[in-house]
């Protein structure tokens, strides 16, 4: 097994230990063939952790290893933690899951501690399938599939790509959706209960995660550089003066509010976001011509923000987009 391989399944299993805490993990690198440094999240709160993965956790492997960064918490996974090990480790101030979910868990508020158990964890029931699956990280998995239904017949990784998400998340939400009956096979089922699910979601659950900068100034003229993306009400050709402005850009270059002369504001017009996805090699044209304008954000995107800005006016064009199949 090649050392990429063994990552891929180790974040595979990490994700799914945690998704039962509603934690999520991402790798910002390995750096050996046994440890990497990992971000983890829960509730808005998020800590960076030395992972260490052994096959045998006792204290004597891990003094094997742990000899160089002493920047980051360690945080120690592998198949089993005994009550011992996990008494050695909690004393130490280390923090450990295994792959029965057994863990300690302490960051910021979060705490949680959990042994005793001898069995593989997994999602007990729909309902918390359901609640975990809309969480920030999770939804841009799903942001994917379904703005590219075919995208589900992809490979894990390719998918992970197109999300800007790890391959442990990416592979955990795919089981986590087939839990719930909305992946069987390779085919996406129940999609417009998922549009409808993940746009509820998107204010509370992703847009706080992706806010970048917030302006104010006039937008009448303005016109979309390349690398950015129009989402909102000034991306749909039928509101003829719209009065915010929202765009996502993987990079937004300041000078473009300096040569526009908007203003940073708390009671902004324009908001710029992260454009967290990567349009897949494999998508197809958007058949919106004449209801999008030509540098609009993904249809999903768009119909979620309009909704979330609480105005009768786009929520009405939001309703209208779901009405004529636009998303």
């Amino acid at each position: 097994m090649t050392d990429r391989t063994r990552h891929d399944d180790i974040e595979r299993s990490l994700a799914q230990m945690l998704a039962e805490y509603s934690i999520e993990i991402s790798v910002q690198r390995w750096t050996s063939e046994h440890t990497a440094i990992v971000d983890v999240r829960r509730q808005g709160f998020h800590t960076t952790y030395r992972l260490a993965w052994l096959p045998h956790v006792t204290l004597s492997e891990l003094a094997r290893i742990d000899q160089q960064d002493h920047t980051h918490r360690l945080l120690v996974t592998g198949p089993r933690v005994t009550s011992r090990t996990a008494e050695a480790l909690v004393a130490t101030d280390i923090n450990y899951i295994d792959y029965a979910g057994n863990a300690h868990l302490d960051f910021g508020p979060v705490l949680i501690d959990v042994r005793g158990r001898s069995g593989p964890t997994k999602v007990s029931s729909h309902r918390a399938a359901d609640a975990n699956l809309f969480s920030g990280r999770r939804m841009q998995v799903l942001f994917v599939l379904l703005n590219w239904p075919n995208s589900a017949e992809m490979p894990v990784r390719r998918i992970a790509e197109a999300a800007g998400t790890s391959v442990g998340i990416t592979q955990s939400t795919l089981e986590v959706m087939k839990e719930s009956d909305y992946l069987i096979g390779r085919s996406l089922h129940r999609r417009d209960e998922l549009i409808d699910l993940w746009a509820a979601a998107f204010r509370g659950a992703l847009l706080p995660k992706i806010r970048n900068l917030s302006f104010r100034g006039n937008i009448d003229h303005w016109s979309a550089p390349a690398g950015c993306f129009v989402s909102g009400e000034s991306s749909v050709e039928m509101i003829r003066q719209p009065q915010t402005l929202t765009i996502y850009a993987e990079k937004f270059d300041l000078a473009e509010a300096v040569r526009n002369r908007w203003q940073k504001s708390e009671d902004p017009n324009i908001e710029v976001r992260h454009k967290f996805w990567e349009a897949p090699e494999w998508a197809t044209p958007s058949d919106g011509r004449g209801i999008f304008v030509g540098s609009s954000a993904p249809p999903l995107l768009v119909y979620a923000d309009l909704l979330a800005s609480k105005e009768p006016r786009q929520s009405e064009v939001a309703r209208s987009l779901r009405k004529d199949h636009l998303v």
